[in-house]
């Protein structure tokens, strides 16, 4: 639009709150009910689930079919035209349950010196945050008992808060009994 003072277009009167209204851009949502909202959104939720899944499915079929051999790592072939697929093959290692990963380094440590020495090499204890314990802390610090005070005090030093992405899910009613 041509906004010189030649044109007849005019600039609006923005002294009223209707104006306003009328100059804002508008989501094209806003004119979605609630109930129209949620149906969209789990409708697209459960689109990028279905994607995900295929493209899951694919990708582990192609990594199959173009490295029968495969190994842990980086893993090439060459496409041609100086094209190369790149397949990263990976593994998840887990461990049993506290207890049977101490039982079995003991009896590893009981191999000698070697096993004692890879033993010690083998595992790596990471601490993990327990809430129910924090919570119980900041209950009986309400409470006004100073040893969960304290306690909180120095926890409350070593322990940083932020906000996880918030979850969102729609329940479908149970089925009635017949």
């Amino acid at each position: 639009m041509n906004w010189n003072t030649n044109n007849s277009a005019q600039w609006p009167n923005l002294s009223s709150p209707e104006a306003w209204n009328e100059v804002k851009p508008s989501n094209p949502l806003d004119a979605k009910s609630e109930d129209e909202l949620l149906m969209l959104w789990d409708a697209k939720k459960a689109a990028i689930e279905t994607a995900k899944e295929e493209e899951m499915e694919l990708r582990k079929y192609i990594v199959g079919r173009a490295f029968p051999a495969k190994t842990e790592g980086m893993n090439n072939k060459e496409l041609g035209n100086g094209y190369t697929l790149k397949a990263g093959i990976k593994y998840n290692y887990n461990l049993a349950d506290n207890d049977t990963v101490e039982s079995c380094l003991d009896r590893i440590s009981a191999i000698g010196n070697t096993g004692s020495f890879i033993a010690d090499r083998l595992v790596s204890w990471s601490p993990k945050f327990l809430l129910t314990e924090y919570r119980q802390l900041q209950i009986d610090a309400e409470k006004g008992e100073k040893p969960a005070q304290e306690i909180l005090k120095i926890v409350n030093e070593m322990l940083t808060i932020t906000d996880a992405a918030p979850s969102l899910e729609i329940k479908e009613p149970k089925a009635k009994k017949k």
